[in-house]
């Protein structure tokens, strides 16, 4: 086969497929681009429940918050506490899917769930994941999604295959990578939209587009691992804790403690610092995270014995195994989170542009398949 034939089956795949999986892809680039500054826009939301803390003021304890989730949901002992580092932040808790936001200084309930912008981001989350589908249909959804992706992949190679010109030359491609000074009409000014976002977009949704594939297919997960002569992991199975009564040492001493830890290995400047107990019996795990958006190179998680006080265990992520570095660090490049604001601006940004791109596509291809034929014989009727 010639590369002319070659390119030109290449081609009419590359322009069908695009447009089967078209508006699916649009939904999952537009969902993205919602979802850029999820975790700031949460976090800017709790902020409007800080309260001004007076000379007498004395925060509340962690075991009082605990206390307080445990009057609320007595039968969940699964409880997660969020200390933020600013005075007069809100603490907001969970107890199992329960979520509450705590004023810091009398235990009041400010809020109930986890709020407007919360849930909205949870409707754009499964609207992203799963279309909006819910019971035995969410499956549908993500395979929907799971196989709109590897189409996607597709598009962004073939596309730049087709992109590459006849000659390379300086002129060609400063062709195919600038906007011209003017257009011709809108079909020329649709095509070098498509030619010029797609390719300078080109790295970044391919990389969204790869890491994707390991939250739905379990053939990428293997590969991950494989790669570092690993197993993908078996999920973890333990004792169900049916109360907390077992937990002897005081949470504020372990919170005290864990914030001590912090200060002498160089994170006295955490932005907040996560409890969680109930997960495993007897220990307390507290997640110290200098970041809003979680970046995993800047948090780390430690561990107590709540029988003893004793710490048992500290993990940071150059303590993972290669396979699961690998795989958190792809979760997060998928987000752009793992460059943190720049990248999840970048990452928005070319999601922002695939959506021009697959309309762009679509009106090309309407172009030639649908416009040009009717023109084409309306012409040989005249």
């Amino acid at each position: 086969m010639s590369v002319q034939l070659f390119k030109k089956w290449v081609f009419w795949a590359h322009l069908v497929i695009g447009l089967i999986a078209g508006v699916f892809v649009f939904f999952m680039s537009f969902s993205g681009v919602l979802l850029t500054y999820e975790r700031q826009i949460k976090e800017l939301s709790e902020m409007r429940y800080s309260v001004q803390p007076k000379p007498s003021s004395q925060r509340i304890t962690t075991d009082r918050v605990v206390d307080i989730l445990q009057q609320l949901k007595p039968d969940e002992h699964h409880i997660y506490v969020r200390w933020v580092n600013r005075e007069g932040a809100a603490v907001p808790a969970w107890a199992g899917r329960y979520s509450y936001l705590l004023h810091p200084y009398t235990g009041e309930v400010l809020r109930e769930g986890e709020g407007m912008a919360a849930e909205f981001f949870h409707v754009v989350t499964d609207f992203h994941r799963y279309l909006l589908l819910e019971g035995g249909n969410r499956s549908i959804g993500k395979n929907i999604t799971a196989y709109a992706n590897l189409v996607f992949i597709f598009l962004l190679v073939s596309g730049l295959y087709l992109w590459l010109p006849r000659r390379f030359s300086l002129k060609a491609f400063k062709q195919y990578l600038t906007f011209p000074s003017r257009y011709i009409n809108v079909h020329h000014r649709n095509r070098q939209w498509h030619l010029v976002f797609g390719v300078w977009c080109l790295p970044v949704l391919f990389v969204i587009a790869i890491t994707a594939t390991i939250f739905h297919f379990s053939w990428a997960n293997v590969a991950l691992y494989g790669a570092f002569g690993e197993s993908v992991p078996k999920p973890e199975k333990h004792e169900e804790v049916l109360n907390l009564n077992a937990d002897i040492i005081p949470y504020e001493t372990l919170f005290k403690q864990a914030k001590l830890q912090a200060n002498n290995n160089g994170y006295e400047d955490w932005y907040s610092m996560w409890l969680e107990i109930g997960e495993h019996k007897n220990e307390a795990r507290f997640y110290i995270d200098k970041s809003i958006g979680r970046r995993q190179e800047l948090a780390y998680s430690l561990f107590f014995d709540t029988h003893t006080g004793k710490q048992t265990k500290v993990l940071r992520k150059s303590d993972w195994s290669k396979g699961g570095q690998a795989w958190g660090t792809a979760r997060f490049l998928h987000t752009g989170e793992y460059f943190g604001f720049v990248g999840q601006t970048i990452a928005g940004l070319a999601s922002l542009l695939a959506c021009i791109l697959v309309y762009t596509g679509v009106v090309l291809a309407w172009r030639r398949l649908v416009f040009l034929p009717l023109q084409q014989r309306a012409e040989n009727n005249g």
